[in-house]
């Protein structure tokens, strides 16, 4: 009889916190695909926006946001999963409309992201470029703080900011090599990492001779740096991407910046999981910013699918792709967030974002959203233990019914 009753009281409760998150959703829910969409939450230094990679829609989702938080007034610097050199021409593709060179970006994109070498990814920066025309007194700037994971850039860069200097024969090779069609700019690539590491000591042997010609020694040094991280075997990408943003933070004052960082979802968590500490918990634990001023959002996918992989020959040219529309996407029977239930009965549009952070939120309890369901597999669940979602995040989207992102080898 007391386990009957202790059973019937676990049930009760159960339903009525439930019910209380539901409620507590449906109040604090709107609709990304209304043109009247207002982000509710303008006070902050740094926005992380995450999600499974390779779902179209996701870009709509942070579209939505990015265009609300500019017509607030609340945004100065996008923060793509890139590198300096990177982010630097995606900038000058803002400021030109150069497609030619948005689509060499796009290619590079995908050696830190692999499924965002697409169509999706080209249109998402055309639609930047139209909102920055709309606001060409205050124009979003792009900044980059990860590591090196392809040269092309970097080398482009490089030759940028010392075009002025003649009779510099290691840059002269460096230039061959960027004007060759077919030339390998893979971090593995033995020849070219040479050249670098070749470059980078002759630099630094006739610093006197060279520094005063170049444009941007600040810029320079930074990218040199940052190379030199490629020669080591175990270079640690989030201690670059904490000290690269520490770096730039002074130099570009950040701290009195809005700023909108899209990067994956382990990078923005707010929390440790295991011991390992992201970049965003790093902003928090080592007081560059308040807690409070870092907001984490984290798109959830449901009835989606997402492109997975891209198919080469033996000699790299494109083939064909690949989708996944069960592992990949997070709500899949062997594989899926617990209580994403709770926001796939509340949504209001194939795009809702949801405010989880409230003082009066029940998820400020429980590892909803989260935790990872897995079948016949351990769940993240011991890693969790004593945390709660908004530890971890501060918002929510849920993105239904999206399509796969499609590889931008197979534009028109």
């Amino acid at each position: 009889m007391k386990k009957i009753f202790t059973i019937l009281v676990l049930v009760i409760s159960l339903a009525v916190f439930s019910q209380s998150k539901k409620e507590y959703l449906r109040q604090n829910r709107f609709d990304l695909e209304k043109t009247n969409f207002k982000f509710p939450q303008t006070s902050f230094n740094i926005i992380g926006f995450g999600a499974y990679h390779g779902g179209a829609k996701t870009y709509e989702a942070e579209l939505a946001i990015i265009q609300s938080l500019k017509k607030q007034n609340a945004l100065d610097y996008y923060i793509p999963e890139t590198n300096f050199s990177q982010a630097f021409f995606f900038q000058q593709y803002l400021e030109t409309g150069n497609e030619d060179l948005l689509k060499e970006l796009v290619l590079a994109f995908q050696t830190i992201v692999k499924q965002e070498g697409t169509i999706e990814t080209f249109k998402h920066w055309k639609n930047l470029r139209l909102l920055n025309q709309s606001y060409k007194d205050s124009p979003i700037k792009v900044i980059g703080f990860d590591i090196i994971n392809e040269y092309r850039f970097p080398i482009k860069h490089i030759l940028y900011l010392a075009e002025n200097i003649s009779n510099w024969k290691l840059k002269d090779k460096l230039k061959i090599k960027l004007s060759k069609k077919n030339a390998d700019f893979n971090v593995q690539n033995k020849e070219i990492t040479q050249l670098l590491e070749k470059f980078i000591t002759d630099y630094k042997a006739n610093k006197n001779l060279y520094a005063p010609q170049i444009k941007d020694t600040i810029s320079f040094h930074h990218i040199l740096k940052n190379i030199a991280y490629n020669f080591d075997k175990k270079r640690d990408r989030e201690k670059i991407i904490f000290d690269n943003y520490l770096y730039l933070k002074n130099i570009y004052h950040l701290e009195t910046k809005k700023q909108f960082a899209k990067y994956g979802f382990f990078h923005i968590e707010k929390e440790r999981e295991e011991n390992y500490p992201s970049f965003f918990t790093r902003l928090i634990k080592q007081n560059i910013y308040n807690r409070n001023k870092v907001i984490t959002i984290i798109g959830y996918l449901t009835k989606s699918e997402v492109l997975w992989d891209k198919i080469y020959d033996k000699q790299g040219n494109y083939q064909s792709y690949t989708t996944e529309k069960g592992y990949g996407i997070g709500d899949y029977w062997k594989e899926y967030f617990k209580g994403i239930q709770y926001l796939k009965k509340t949504k209001l549009s194939d795009v809702t974002l949801y405010k989880l952070n409230k003082e009066n939120s029940p998820y400020n309890f429980g590892t909803d959203l989260i935790e990872v369901k897995l079948f016949l597999k351990k769940s993240n669940g011991k890693e969790l233990k004593g945390k709660s979602t908004t530890n971890f995040i501060d918002y929510a989207v849920l993105i239904s019914n999206s399509k796969n992102q499609i590889p931008i080898e197979e534009i028109k």
